[in-house]
């Protein structure tokens, strides 16, 4: 991480925003993969499902 924050441009403001920017991006990434992931991997069984 620290490696990865000296590689970056710029003063250090501009490195910390950068590297908020990166991380949401990410976060935003992991998210949509979970999602996709667990329509893909959802059977459609008995747990979770409402009786009725």
């Amino acid at each position: 991480m620290r490696r990865f924050y000296e590689m970056l441009p710029g003063p250090p403001i501009a490195k910390v925003a950068a590297m908020i920017v990166i991380l949401l991006v990410a976060l935003v990434a992991l998210g949509f993969l979970f999602e996709w992931a667990g329509d893909l991997l959802d059977s459609g069984g008995v747990i979770g499902n409402s009786p009725g």
